[in-house]
């Protein structure tokens, strides 16, 4: 009797350690994107998939590098090649806030020497540094069906075949998932599924913003209880202290939407309701944000492609993608080509915070006054942020307060420069999980006489900095005190 009362006792404690270790490691998190191949988001999200650490919720599509067909395509691709069919595809925003949006910005005005990308838009507000608009360059893929709901997204399916010659086998409207409302043929939409999955876990979930905020605006007009339950929200947009590349004055992915970015960031994410008449206000920092203030330091040359694509954990599929979309630029050691990585350093920023090997570099804080000094080369600023939705030369242009912002603005943690060693590091363990970063070399020291030798104590990382989970303890505690309760007496 004895034996089996200890063999129970013995699986029940290991099960409560184990569920214990599990449930404090885990970083849920839901990938809200204009899903692209590769550099940028395609990293992003595979970088998610492949951390030890991350329950990666679902990805949540929205129109913006592409329309949302080619998104959802290239997100199932991508997933696929991984064999990660335990991770939604879910479909969100078609269009922008702002209706007519695709004929301001696409129209061709009849007059000689305009190039076709100018449009009336930008002919009145001016054009940035980048020729590249997105989505609004072609019009919207046909959907192949006649369904109301998802007739307009069922394009995805012959975009998907075109581009990859073969059906997919993954799909957004039958998810392989345990989750049985997700294995029913019910449309589920991005906004719905953010609210559910953060109303599921209060105050667990990172949503990761690395495009356009349409979904995140959606889903917080359908619920607003789920403001305070999300636990911080990371976005790639804006330019604070720089100018912008799709207008002299705006971002890409912020320019794309601007109410919908102004709408999320004005938002208390993860914050209790505030009371300004009695002067109460919540100063935590719930909200990120990476700007092209840092985006534009980092370069993705011959030197990065070479040590990817060389990675010997690299998924096969994954690196045929790489040799295939960036070899004939990138592969010649001649090579001069370079590009940003934009969306791969915000997944880097909490990637590295997981890993205990935070890439943010610190601020400058004045030694007198303890407030944030000039910008300069800052890892980060502490300030309130907006986004100007005037229809106007500064339409998407996101300025950056370092005292107190407009009524109704959020303080957000502005991330100005990364270290760009341990940024490149984590990004090639995101894309091989087997990867380890060569150790650095110590300098020669004198040598010290000899001292006895102890005993290697075995160190074993400790992921996100977490202490272990009151159920671990539990567990540990359960183990310890089985010889006490089964000593013969």
């Amino acid at each position: 009797m004895r034996v089996k009362i200890l063999r129970l006792f013995l699986s029940l404690a290991i099960v409560v350690l184990i569920a214990g270790t599990a449930l404090a490691a885990k970083e849920k998190v839901i990938l809200d994107s204009d899903m692209v191949e590769l550099f940028d988001d395609g990293v992003a999200m595979i970088m998610l998939a492949n951390h030890p650490d991350v329950d990666l919720l679902g990805v949540t599509v929205v129109a913006g590098n592409g329309w949302l067909q080619p998104g959802i395509a290239r997100g199932i691709r991508q997933l696929e090649l991984l064999g990660r069919s335990d991770i939604p595809v879910v479909a969100g925003a078609r269009w922008p806030m702002r209706t007519g949006r695709f004929e301001a910005v696409h129209s061709n005005p009849d007059t000689p020497g305009y190039q076709s990308w100018w449009g009336f838009e930008r002919l009145m507000f001016g054009i940035g540094t980048s020729s590249y608009t997105g989505a609004f360059g072609s019009p919207e893929p046909v959907g192949t069906s006649d369904n109301p709901f998802t007739g307009p997204i069922d394009g995805w399916r012959t975009w998907y075949q075109n581009r990859y010659g073969t059906p997919p086998s993954l799909d957004i409207l039958k998810y392989p998932n345990t989750d049985p409302r997700y294995n029913s043929f019910k449309y589920v939409p991005a906004a719905e599924f953010i609210v559910e999955k953060v109303n599921a876990n209060p105050g667990e979930v990172t949503i990761i913003a690395i495009g356009p905020c349409t979904n995140l605006m959606m889903a917080a007009m359908k619920d607003p209880t789920i403001v305070p339950k999300v636990k911080r929200v990371i976005y790639m947009g804006g330019a604070v202290n720089v100018a912008g590349n799709t207008s002299p004055a705006a971002e890409f992915n912020w320019w794309f939407d601007p109410e919908a970015a102004r709408f999320s960031v004005r938002q208390p994410w993860g914050k209790p309701a505030e009371d300004p008449m009695n002067n109460e206000y919540n100063d935590d920092i719930t909200q990120y944000v990476v700007p092209l203030d840092v985006c534009e330091k980092l370069f993705f040359t011959h030197k990065q492609y070479d040590k990817i694509v060389n990675l010997k954990g690299l998924n096969a599929g994954i690196k045929a993608m790489f040799e295939n979309n960036y070899g004939p630029r990138y592969a010649s050691p001649s090579s001069t080509a370079s590009s940003y990585v934009w969306d791969a350093i915000t997944v880097a920023i909490l990637l590295g915070e997981l890993d205990n090997n935070d890439i943010v570099l610190p601020p400058n804080i004045s030694p007198t006054t303890g407030l944030f000094s000039e910008v300069g080369d800052a890892g980060y600023m502490d300030w309130w942020i907006d986004v100007d939705v005037e229809y106007n030369l500064d339409y998407g242009r996101s300025p950056g307060f370092s005292r107190q912002g407009p009524i109704g603005t959020q303080k957000v943690r502005i991330i100005n420069t990364v270290d760009e060693e341990k940024f490149w590091d984590v990004l090639y363990a995101g894309l091989d999980p087997t990867y380890a970063p060569a150790e650095p070399e110590e300098p020669d020291e004198p040598e010290e006489p000899d001292e006895p030798d102890e005993p290697d104590v075995p160190i074993r990382k400790n992921h996100g900095g977490c202490t272990a989970s009151p159920l671990t303890m539990m567990g540990l505690l359960a183990l310890t005190m089985v010889p006490v309760l089964f000593k013969k007496r």
